[in-house]
């Protein structure tokens, strides 16, 4: 369901995020059953690519190797030398492409587990291919409005800021108190 990518590899899939891994590199620690530091080394390992959803199932997508730039823009960004030692931070170029999370199933409120269905599934697919096929105007147009309301929200809280400096001290806390409609009427 949803198609293929050129290179034969559905566009979609759906894992479980303990069965993910992406390569890391860089200095890694080795610890005792304490805790304790017992070594390291420098070198390109697997680990986990969502730890924080590792009991959960895991929707991704297929991105083609061009979203990742090119070789060589890769290799300037994610190349370090440690040491003396070349260690590619986020492993080897990803030319068949790279599948990326979409989202991690879990319920909304609780992040709770939630077991896949044909029809989870298929709400999935359904979104994903969606939101894909959004027209690039409509996208922009959406980004732009985000982009209007946060900066709305933010000019709102500098004048709010602005206001309270203007105020002065004693009219921080009103000291006069009107009287209400029946005590004008009681007493008036």
């Amino acid at each position: 369901m949803g198609g293929l990518a050129p290179n034969g590899s559905p566009l979609f899939r759906i894992m479980r995020g303990c069965d993910r891994f992406t390569h890391i590199g860089g200095r890694w620690k080795h610890y005792d059953n304490s805790g304790n530091v017992t070594g390291e080394h420098i070198g390109v390992d697997q680990v986990l690519k969502y730890p924080e959803a590792k009991d959960r199932y895991v929707f991704e997508m297929l991105c083609p190797p061009e979203n990742y730039g090119t070789e060589q823009e890769w290799e300037s960004s994610f190349t370090q030398y440690i040491d003396g030692q070349r260690i590619e931070t986020l492993g080897p170029f990803p030319r068949q492409g790279e599948y990326e999370l979409v989202k991690v199933l879990e319920t909304p409120t609780k992040r709770a587990f939630v077991p896949l269905t044909e029809a989870i599934c298929d709400a999935l697919v359904s979104t994903a291919i969606l939101n894909r096929d959004l027209p690039e105007r409509i996208k922009r147009e959406a980004a732009a409005q985000q982009r209007e309301k946060a900066k709305k929200a933010t000019d709102d809280k500098i004048a709010m800021k602005l206001e309270d400096l203007a105020r002065p001290k004693w009219a921080e806390k009103p000291d006069i108190v009107m009287p209400s409609e029946k005590e004008m009427r009681q007493y008036g």
